[in-house]
């Protein structure tokens, strides 16, 4: 199917994805000739501006165009070869609100990630590969199960998904499965303490400790005000579906994963661990331990979407 129109990058663009459900989208790139779809999606509570502010793995914004460094916002985009489209996740931004907790669950939220990738790709040549950033991660690894279910339900071959998904880019992994069962407690607590006081107390990212960014104001809060309790419960009953599962959704997909270690109980080094190790063995995983090393992580995502089109 082919894409609908959507606005340039410097403005966001709304794609319904199913009745009532529509989301706040912004594209980067050719989206007409371009050999790769990359979807990508933020993490809990963040927005599309906010990861804008952290400039850690703006991989769509900086790049070189014809051999120069450019300050084009889709620079990065366009030296793939390929369209971005950044969303809000339901209950954030400008997108839809949520009806009830199961809207943001990442379950759900993966296959919205999915079902806008359907509407946005150009047709069945083009690459897609989906990733995100903690709930964004968790949200590209749900559609990826998803796909998977749909091969074994229909009788294809479960084998391989790739003729849909090309790849998985999966950036500081957050808590799952035994670590999600501890970080439940305190995001219902921060639910009960309510919007404002989440919106108050917010800090810097740990990896920005001890560098000349650990001063700087939080990024901005993405959530909408009125999704807020139902986003964070949803958050705090969601995990990643049993490892069996995702070992056979992930097997035969080209993985990227970029974590960091550097005292983020959000998003802990045990989470890398765990996917190197018995979740996705194949996957090349690469953890930072300081701000400085974040800094080829843009690249590595170009990189590796770049290989892929090969």
């Amino acid at each position: 199917s082919g894409a609908p129109t959507m606005a340039t990058s410097s403005s966001s663009s709304f794609v319904e994805i199913r009745d009532g459900v529509s989301l706040e989208t912004r594209q980067y790139g050719d989206a007409t000739g371009s050999k790769a779809l990359v979807v990508w999606g933020h993490g809990l509570c963040n927005s599309l501006e906010g990861e804008d502010e952290d400039m850690l793995w703006n991989f769509w914004g900086e790049g070189d165009i014809d051999g120069r460094a450019s300050t084009d916002d889709d620079a990065g985009a366009i030296e793939m070869g390929a369209n971005v489209v950044r969303y809000s996740a339901r209950g954030h931004g400008e997108s839809s609100p949520s009806t009830a907790p199961a809207d943001c669950a990442w379950d759900t939220l993966g296959g919205d990630m999915l079902d806008l990738a359907r509407r946005q790709r150009r047709d069945a040549s083009q690459k897609l590969i989906l990733g995100g950033a903690s709930m964004g991660a968790a949200s590209a690894i749900h559609a990826a199960v998803r796909v998977q279910r749909e091969r074994e339900r229909a009788g294809l071959d479960p084998v391989s998904n790739s003729n849909e998904i090309a790849g998985l880019v999966l950036v500081i992994v957050p808590t799952f499965h035994e670590s999600r069962r501890r970080r439940r407690t305190q995001i219902l607590a921060a639910a009960e303490r309510g919007y404002d006081s989440f919106y108050k107390s917010k800090k810097p990212r740990p990896i920005f400790r001890g560098t000349d960014r650990e001063d700087e104001p939080p990024r901005l809060v993405g959530v909408r005000e009125d999704s807020f309790v139902d986003v964070m419960t949803a958050s705090a009953d969601s995990d990643l579906p049993p490892p069996d599962v995702i070992v056979n959704a992930l097997k035969d997909l080209p993985v990227l994963a970029l974590c960091w270690d550097c005292g983020d109980r959000t998003h802990p080094a045990e989470s890398a661990a765990a996917l190197k190790e018995t979740l996705a063995p194949h996957a090349d995983v690469r953890i930072a331990t300081c701000l400085e090393e974040t800094r080829g992580w843009s690249d590595a995502v170009r990189r590796f979407v770049q290989g892929l089109c090969e």
